[in-house]
Parts: C-alpha cells; sequence; structure tokens
C-alpha cells in the first residue's frame, strides 16, 4: 500500500531475497523499523499488555536489589508498574529504574504494562496502517520515485502543514479519547503528588 501511494511497482513478498528490485530492498530496509518506530511512539490501545515479571539470577552490581529482564517483545513502558494504591504504599514511579534490557527494581516481583511490538498485521487498528503508510511512503518516495513534489505532498499528510492537521496528529487525538475508563493505577496518590508538585503525575500516562 505504501508503494501504491507513491504509484510505485507493487512487490509480491519483501521477505524474499530472491526479489532484487529497488522496491523489494527497500521495503526489506525499512518495513520493521518504521513500524517499531511508529509502536513506540505512541501509546496505541491495540499493542498494549502487562506482564507480571520475576527476578533473573543476576543481581545488578549496586543501588538496586533485583534485575528483571523485559519481555522480548517489550517496546515502551506503558504506565508505573504499581497496580493500584493498595500496593503503592512508600513508593513511587521513580522507585526503579528500565536501564538496557532490563528494569532495576528492590522490589521482589513487579507487574509491567507496556507497549509491545505487534508483528501480525491482522492486529494493527486500521488507523495505524494509515498511518505505517503514510511513514513508508515518505522513506520510498526519494530512492523510487524521485519526485521532491511528491514527498511534500505525502509529508503534509501525514505530519499537516499551514492551516491542515495531519493524520498523525488526528489519529493519536482519537487514540487516546477512546480510552474512557480510569484504571485504578492512574489514581493519584499523595506520595506521587508530594514529588511530582501539583497535580496527579500519571495522567501523562493515559
Amino acid at each position: 500500500m505504501a508503494l501504491g501511494r507513491i504509484g510505485a511497482k507493487r512487490i509480491s513478498d519483501f521477505d524474499d531475497t530472491a526479489e532484487d528490485d529497488l522496491q523489494s530492498v527497500q521495503a526489506r530496509l525499512h518495513y520493521t523499523q518504521t513500524r517499531d518506530a511508529l509502536l513506540r511512539s505512541h501509546w496505541w490501545r491495540f499493542a498494549r499488555t502487562r506482564k507480571q515479571l520475576s527476578p533473573n539470577a543476576t543481581a545488578p552490581d549496586f543501588e538496586w536489589t533485583y534485575a528483571y529482564d523485559l519481555p522480548n517483545d517489550f517496546l515502551r513502558e506503558w504506565l508505573p508498574p504499581w497496580e493500584d494504591n493498595s500496593e503503592v504504599q512508600e513508593r513511587t514511579r521513580y522507585s526503579y529504574s528500565l536501564e538496557g534490557k532490563q528494569l532495576l527494581s528492590n522490589e521482589g516481583t513487579m507487574k509491567l504494562r507496556y507497549v509491545k511490538r505487534v508483528e501480525d498485521v491482522a492486529e494493527f487498528d486500521p488507523l495505524f496502517t494509515e498511518v505505517l503508510i503514510l511513514q513508508l511512503a515518505l522513506k520510498f518516495v526519494m530512492p523510487i520515485a524521485e519526485d521532491k513534489t511528491l514527498w511534500q505532498l505525502v509529508y503534509t499528510e501525514l505530519w499537516g502543514g499551514p492551516g491542515v492537521v495531519g493524520l498523525m496528529s488526528r489519529v493519536r487525538t482519537m487514540d487516546k479519547q477512546e480510552t474512557k475508563t480510569v484504571g485504578q493505577s492512574e489514581i493519584g496518590t499523595w506520595n506521587d503528588s508530594r514529588l511530582a508538585g501539583s497535580g496527579n503525575p500519571l495522567k501523562r500516562y493515559s
């Protein structure tokens, strides 16, 4: 669809390395990275998940007591680990650290809510797919179509311009608005408010 968006020749399977035309090479080069970057850029509802972690056998060298390996499909933390106020006690969202492919904490168990890598296109939200198409088209248009005017048209459609609200902004806004409920973890605590200075510091995670 991204190739079709710029009027390029369609390919049958970009995973087939025997297809070495320009379109196939560009698709193999950009698809996975562009998809994962787009997933990581926003708390997409269709990509949210949760998992209870157990510490691995090797403790951090200092500061923290336990190290937890992040799930293989982890792309971005969605909400702080504390499930609800009954568990928070003296904990805050600063009571752990994400370093490399690990979560470090002094807690013996951790509950992680995160944005996962979604590889099956059948699980994509249709509007996410539309944004991904334009993201890929932006990367394809110059090496394949070599058309600066077309590049600008695709860019404006995706990111907007003077008097134009881009698809990216509209889709992200809609995705946020469709989350009508407030989870227990999104209720601010006195401890979080004290450290944040004002208001509910967890609202930024919703």
